[in-house]
């Protein structure tokens, strides 16, 4: 009988480490997969078209951690695991979890009108979930030619200098709160004021304290202009492609208003981000109740979705050539001289985390490239 149950057991085992519907890739199979994705990446960067860091995994365990290129324009310093790049719109998604502690502490509601803790802010039905899903009608268009006429880039500039402009310029909006979705990086800049509010920190303490400290991100924060480049050794340089001679030039120092936090600012690495990722299926810094609020896309006022959660673009059932790879949620960044994006499958629980130093590089192709290879070998 002992005999019976032994071979019985032996048997359920073997079935459930080789069937075909098991997700997780045996060792020889990762390894296969790690190899033909960094031939995919290795091509690119033979032809100049990436340079950075690429971390992929499944379930946490690392399938390819891999730096290409270098940290600076003619420069023999590799990237390495160290290397901290500019994350630029990835810090969204920090900047809404912040502001998600604040309401599973209790101490605001989504649909709490922006007035409530800003007076001063002149759109009186704007609340914070618009700010935090891109549905407020704040106009990033409109800013942006204002500043190029007005800002003077000898100066600072911090998030109080985008409240000042909201309530002095009071620019319309391009449409009524809740409407329709339309990007815009002011929504982000006033969210940092809420936390400040609401908390008495800066925001660059309050990331600290509540993301960054908790999850041992040592490689990551914020960073002043004056801190980065050659005062800091683990920084990578941006570089952009210039058409008119087809060399890169040196980004560093082409966006001044470095003080201005929420919607970008977060210098990071593919170590620390998987940090991040790996947090974000766990209560560590909210429940997964909580949690989960973010990965629901906003609906708008005409009953559609706006495909934008808090600080993340979302897919439902996302398909690769006829296979389906689940709920995709994913966010890109854009700086100059820089090119990231972290995607992550949730329901199969596999990231791609990319961090580019130049730009345009192919990191939206390699996202897909990836995935394919990645959802082939499954």
């Amino acid at each position: 009988m002992k005999t019976h149950f032994y071979f019985l057991s032996l048997l359920l085992i073997t079935l459930l480490l080789y069937s075909p519907n098991c997700y997780s890739q045996s060792h020889s199979q990762s390894h296969l997969t790690a190899t033909q994705i960094d031939g995919l990446i290795s091509g690119y960067y033979t032809a100049q078209k990436f340079s950075g860091s690429i971390l992929v995994a499944e379930k946490g365990n690392v399938i390819l951690n891999k730096e290409y290129g270098f940290a600076k324009l003619d420069s023999s310093k590799k990237i390495d695991s160290e290397s901290v790049f500019e994350i630029a719109s990835l810090s969204k998604q920090f900047t809404a979890l912040l502001i998600m502690i604040l309401k599973e502490d209790g101490k605001l509601e989504y649909d709490d009108k922006v007035t409530k803790y800003l007076p001063q802010f002149p759109y009186v039905r704007i609340n914070v979930r618009h700010l935090l899903t891109h549905t407020s009608g704040l106009s990033e268009r409109q800013f942006f030619m204002w500043a190029g006429k007005n800002m003077d880039q000898s100066k600072i500039y911090t998030n109080e200098f985008i409240l000042d402009y909201l309530v002095q310029q009071r620019p319309q909006l391009s449409f009524n709160p809740g409407e329709k979705w339309e990007y815009s990086n002011l929504g982000y800049f006033v969210l940092p004021l809420i936390i400040k509010e609401l908390t008495g920190q800066h925001y660059t303490e309050c990331l600290k304290e509540k993301i960054l400290t908790p999850l041992e991100m040592n490689n990551t924060g914020i960073f002043s202009q004056g801190v980065k480049g050659n005062k800091m050794e683990n920084y990578v340089f941006g570089k952009i492609f210039n058409p008119k001679d087809s060399t890169f030039i040196s980004g560093f120092g082409m966006a001044k208003s470095d003080s201005i936090y929420g919607s970008v600012g977060i210098l990071s690495n593919a170590n620390d981000l998987l940090k991040w990722d790996r947090a974000l299926y766990t209560n560590k810094l909210v429940d997964q109740e909580t949690m989960q609020e973010a990965f629901i896309p906003y609906t708008l006022a005409d009953g559609t979705s706006s495909k934008y959660g808090f600080g993340w673009f979302i897919k439902e059932n996302f398909s690769i050539k006829g296979v389906n790879c689940g709920k995709r949620i994913d966010h890109y960044g854009l700086w100059p001289g820089y090119e990231t994006s972290i995607v992550r499958y949730i329901d199969k629980d596999v990231t791609i985390i990319i961090l580019a130093n130049q730009s345009p590089s192919v990191k939206d192709k390699l996202v897909e490239e990836i995935s394919e290879i990645l959802f082939q070998a499954f």
